[in-house]
């Protein structure tokens, strides 16, 4: 595929039938529209044609009975079916949603009960018009984002869209874990009660409740229909009219089934009615005014109707699809402490502020726990520590251990997290604030607002934090304490939102065209939610620390076009997210002079820029089977790695032997083919040492952003001296200039036995040079006689306890 910015390569499937519709409509676009106006007049047109037909389609049929019906028809019932990749516009939410703002921008049209056959809508005929609706609504959002005369007017353009389209954003299981730390913590429950009347015990206790009335209701009556027509009886045999009320309530008046009442919801849930009347009035929207504008306009313009969840009418609630959603509580919940603190002096304006310090607390916590899984364990360097940094960059030199600090302008600071680990720094900054409406309907300048306080505030964060170590090797505390990290060797730099960042966290290029990022090295933004699926699903610490190099790596950012962190963490699990690094980078890391191939400078900037489609059908299966909304069991997505490296992950990741993280990394971070060549090697000296008197080795190099690294594997017969080992591999890291050495023993059989490692490069000196020239060492010349390998892999299969042997690895 081409385009503008050169070749394009699809990843992921979903993509190519998203791409080929648009590229349809804006063919269609250009065949009426000569320029941006005309265009965007077009879709002002095509969203008023298709809203007209979509109201037209729905007249004479009653409201609560449309969307009922169309609730369980849409579906889906069951999970197992389901593949992200698969969905179409048509069978989304924001289609029904679309049907249910048509229909109270018609007034809610009611009909009485008459037991008659009413009849439905068309429903492929109507979820297409709403469909149309959301399509172009997306697509002018992005047009007109395009033409807006701000910095980021383009990426809120797409960020309107993404809002527009995108439902179910979490996963329930992990929804409901951050709703029950956050909303239930007693100070945010008190203030939940004080301002709305319910807690979020209330609110699942209405919505389980409602739901199990629907369900028995509708199930109840199909049974019972069932019954009769596997019975085999005549029409004189049964109950005709019971018979005709169940069809009745399922096909025809299905507000029968669809509708509850504060009563009928408290009765069942176990609650005062006043409470689930307020439970049922905060999360539903009614009929609208005649003067207030069309709910579908709003919509297509950015403005969605919340809280929704259901819709009031007469003492009654038409449960809407995604009715009181774990996905969405939060977000509604502070919508009505905010409004509830509006305005108000004294302990009724406090409200928010106590909510949001709560929010921020919990929001680093739940950080810190997921970080600390990923690195199997180790609990954060610090929490929330305050200390002394330069008001300039340029003085961050001035603030070492031993440096005269005597006129230097300083401010105190505070970092939220830091994790120290193996020589690796994780600066880590938490951000709870969340995007405003105004920025999510597609205003630029709110965006940017808004992305200052959290985004670029962030970065500037652990960007200084991260200066001041790889400079100084160490802090000072606001209490003039030094705080030692000469361990540190490698940094990065992580922004967790509490938000779904959506694409934003995926632009990194233009939030950094546009000055948002305005640091050298790029920070991973991660929103809480994703960085809990990741700890979850990877396997191995070294795995994250690969996937975080990965992830920061510049060429990443502005390459990748994407709007699903997860969907990038899956295309690592596959074994992509790899781009070719710059030769000049790599020569940089070797101790030779190696000319640089015109054909390795065209093939690094010949790469095709990647479209990121969707790729966590696998996740999602395996999410959806421990959550118990599918029945099909699915296994676990899993990186797989060579034998002898997964061996290794396993082992040193359990007993945190030196290099156990970092050199880790390197070995993950080798391609399939170079993982499986090094493996083959050990395997031939394992063989040739077995009942021999000597070691047998196997030596390789390998460069990575993080600078070049030196591999020796031995493999060690019963008896033999090993203490020349040590001296050698050192001597051999210093004649190659690594950053770092591993020397990893075998036992003849294969077993790993042990391990040193190095972390730290050797200083240059005269001597050392000398003494290096008559060592007996394989000369550079043989050592670099290729290329260190890669971390380009073709094909990578999913492993899990249930995966195919034949399927196709990546």
């Amino acid at each position: 595929m081409n385009s503008e910015y050169g070749r394009v390569e699809v990843v992921g499937t979903g993509v190519m039938g998203s791409l080929t519709r648009a590229a349809t409509y804006l063919q269609q676009l250009s065949q009426t529209a000569s320029n941006v106006d005309d265009a965007l007049t077009y879709l002002e047109e095509a969203l008023a044609s298709a809203r007209l037909a979509l109201e037209k389609r729905l007249h004479g049929y009653d409201s609560f009975d449309t969307l009922a019906f169309l609730r369980f028809a849409a579906g889906p019932w069951d999970f197992s079916e389901v593949r992200e990749s698969q969905r179409q516009v048509e069978n989304s939410q924001a289609a029904q949603d679309v049907i249910a703002l048509t229909l109270l921008a018609m007034g809610l049209p009611r009909q009485p009960l008459t037991g008659g056959n009413s009849g439905q809508p068309n429903l492929r005929k109507v979820l297409g018009l709403a469909a149309d609706i959301v399509r172009a609504a997306q697509t002018r959002a992005v047009l007109q984002g395009q033409c807006v005369d701000q910095p980021l007017g383009a990426l809120a353009g797409e960020f309107m869209g993404y809002e527009l389209s995108v439902r179910g954003r979490q996963y329930e299981s992990i929804a409901k874990e951050l709703n029950t730390g956050l909303l239930a913590d007693p100070t945010v429950a008190t203030v939940m009660v004080n301002t709305l009347g319910f807690t979020l015990d209330d609110i699942r206790a209405v919505r389980e409740a409602s739901v199990a009335l629907l369900n028995e209701r509708f199930f109840g009556a199909r049974d019972r229909v069932g019954d009769v027509a596997q019975s085999g009886a005549g029409i004189e045999d049964i109950d005709a009219d019971a018979f005709r009320r169940d069809m009745n309530l399922m096909v025809n008046e299905c507000r029968l089934f669809g509708a509850v009442s504060a009563v009928e919801a408290a009765g069942r849930a176990g609650v005062e009615e006043s409470t689930a009347k307020a439970v049922l009035e905060y999360f539903s929207t009614s009929r609208p005014a005649e003067d207030d504008a069309n709910p579908v306009i709003r919509f297509a313009q950015g403005e969605r109707v919340v809280p929704w969840g259901c819709i009031a009418d007469d003492g009654e609630y038409l449960i809407l699809n995604g009715f009181l959603g774990e996905d969405e509580l939060r977000r509604n919940i502070e919508r009505g402490i905010a409004a509830a603190a509006a305005g108000k002096r004294g302990s009724a304006g406090k409200v928010w502020s106590k909510y949001d310090g709560r929010r921020a607390v919990y929001s680093e916590s739940k950080a810190a726990a997921a970080l600390s899984k990923l690195l199997a364990g180790v609990e954060p360097h610090w929490k929330g520590q305050k200390y002394i940094g330069p008001v300039s960059i340029d003085q961050t030199a001035r603030l070492g251990k031993d440096a005269d600090r005597t006129g230097v302008p300083t401010r105190d600071f505070e970092s939220d997290l830091l994790f120290v680990v193996d020589g690796i720094a994780l600066c880590v900054e938490v951000k709870a604030g969340s995007v405003t409406e105004k920025a999510r309907s597609g205003n630029a300048k709110r965006l940017a607002s808004d992305l200052q306080k959290t985004l670029k505030e962030g970065n500037e964060q652990a960007d200084r934090l991260t200066n001041l170590v790889r400079t100084n090797q160490g802090v000072w505390s606001v209490g003039g304490e030094w705080i030692e990290l000469a361990s540190v060797r490698e940094i990065h730099s992580i922004i967790v939102m509490l938000d779904d960042m959506g694409p934003l966290s995926l632009s990194m290029n233009e939030l950094a065209h546009k000055g948002i990022i305005d640091t050298d090295e790029v920070p991973w933004i991660v929103s809480i939610h994703d960085l809990i699926v990741i700890s979850r699903t990877i396997d191995h610490s070294a795995q994250f620390l690969e996937y975080l190099r990965r992830r920061r790596g510049r060429k990443l950012a502005t390459m990748v076009n994407g709007v699903d962190e997860l969907d990038m963490f899956m295309w690592f699990v596959n074994g992509g997210m790899y781009f070719e690094p710059d030769p000049r980078d790599v020569a940089a890391q070797l101790p030779i002079d190696r000319p640089i191939k015109a054909s390795d400078m065209r093939r690094y900037e010949e790469q095709s820029r990647v479209r990121l489609g969707t790729l966590t059908d696998p996740l999602d299966a395996w999410f959806y089977s421990c959550e118990g909304l599918s029945d099909t069991p699915a296994p676990k997505p899993t990186r797989q790695e060579e034998p002898w490296i997964e061996q290794y992950l396993a082992a040193s990741e359990s007993a945190k032997s030196p290099g156990w993280l970092r050199f880790g990394a390197d070995l993950v971070g080798l391609s399939e083919s170079g993982q499986r060549d090094i493996g083959k090697r050990l395997e031939e000296q394992c063989h040739q040492a077995r009942g021999g008197d000597i070691e047998r080795s196997v030596t390789t190099h390998g460069t990575t952003s993080a600078g070049p690294w030196l591999l020796t594997a031995a493999a060690v017969p019963e008896g033999a001296s090993i203490d020349h080992l040590p001296g050698y591999i050192d001597a051999k890291q210093y004649q190659t200039r690594s950053s770092r050495s591993m020397l990893l023993l075998y036992e003849t059989d294969g077993s790993l036995s042990g391990s040193r490692y190095r972390g730290e490069p050797q200083r240059q000196t005269a001597d050392r040079d000398a003494a290096i020239e008559v060592t007996p060492l394989r000369s550079l010349a043989a050592t670099f006689n290729k290329v260190p390998p890669s971390a380009r892999r073709s094909t990578r299969q999913l492993r899990g306890k249930r995966g195919k042997k034949d399927r196709r690895r990546r």
